[in-house]
């Protein structure tokens, strides 16, 4: 446990070293932070948080820098969590508020922006296709083997598939689309799965053609759509210059990770089993080789169902003062925005 003294000189060492990057001494800390204790109570508190393994010596001759545990100690224990600046709230509001985006529009926009507010890269993962509500499906022959499978959902987006499957008549594929669309819509694409697995099994599907057609030409429909959600990526090259990547190995394994997008996703679905912000330092985020690298992210959701998720990442000594009200304040502006996706 540490006392106020610990907190405020921890405190005052992360702050100097998001700041300057540098190993930070006793006697800057003294002067600039906590001019009320002397340079060598200092010191000997410095020993102790090292003991601690709340910071290390990269050499002898050297001050101290925060550890994964340090920063994780700062962020759970001292930091002081403030809302987003007015300003950063007005930008946000005023780019993503155009009624023309689409919604893959909206996504992109809304990376841009947390890369261009933060100065780090950022990632949104696009909602899946599951939970979109339908507007309408069609289907239009294209040959005796290809149907076109045009779905399109209630927030606009439209998702086109092509199909194998039997000759069918083109009124054939209408009357089909026509009965999908008039007991489907305005359910989410998961949901209208489910109901299509029920109904194949029931008395109506087994005695109307048309209905037993329709009900099985729009499964193949919605299996032929992969479920993979796509990521926005912005901002890269803010890492890429970062002087913490000036270790070769370091750079390459930066960006193996930001080609790997599957790797990606797999830490950005682990902010979505426990709403709010997280940020995950170092290894916590999976051995990606990103031990300096951390990220603070957030899932985005229409009530209690998550549709995808969001995150900053930059060096360990990011200013998650200021990345993470943005990021809360950005997943927060997306799920009362696409409420009725």
């Amino acid at each position: 446990m540490l006392d106020e003294r610990d907190k405020s000189i921890l405190e005052a060492i992360i702050q100097e070293y998001i700041a300057t990057g540098e190993p930070v001494g006793s006697r800057i800390v003294s002067r600039k932070y906590v001019q009320n204790i002397s340079p060598a109570t200092v010191r000997n508190v410095m020993a102790d948080l090292e003991e601690m393994a709340f910071l290390y010596q990269p050499h002898v001759s050297a001050g101290r820098i925060p550890t994964p545990e340090g920063f994780r100690c700062f962020l759970d224990e001292i930091m002081e969590f403030k809302a987003l600046p007015r300003g950063d709230r007005t930008m946000i509001a005023r780019h993503l508020a155009k009624p023309v985006l689409s919604l893959k529009e909206t996504i992109k926009q809304a990376s841009h922006l947390l890369s261009q507010i933060s100065r780090n890269a950022a990632i949104v993962i696009m909602p899946k296709l599951g939970t979109f509500f339908l507007k309408h499906i069609d289907f239009v022959r294209l040959d005796a083997k290809r149907i076109l499978v045009i779905l399109v959902s209630r927030s606009g987006v439209v998702y086109n598939q092509i199909v194998h499957d039997e000759d069918i008549f083109q009124d054939d594929l209408v009357s089909y689309s026509n009965y999908l669309n008039t007991y489907y819509a305005d359910l989410t694409i998961q949901e209208m799965r489910d109901a299509l697995l029920q109904e194949i099994s029931s008395e109506k599907a087994r005695f109307d053609r048309i209905v037993s057609q329709a009900i099985g030409l729009g499964m193949v429909a919605l299996d032929c759509f992969e479920d993979t959600p796509d990521i926005v990526i912005e901002g890269k090259e803010s890492i890429f210059n970062s002087p913490d990547l000036a270790d070769l190995d370091k750079f390459r394994e930066i960006l193996n990770t930001f080609e790997d997008k599957g790797r990606i996703v797999r830490i950005l679905n682990m902010v979505l089993e426990i709403p709010g912000v997280r940020v995950l330092l170092g290894e916590e985020m999976g051995y990606l080789g990103m031990q300096d690298f951390s990220m603070v992210a957030s899932g985005y959701y229409r009530g209690d169902i998550p549709l995808g998720s969001l995150g900053v990442i930059g060096p360990i000594r990011m200013d998650y003062s200021r990345v993470i009200p943005l990021v809360g304040y950005m997943a927060n502006y997306l799920s009362n925005m696409l409420e009725d996706l």
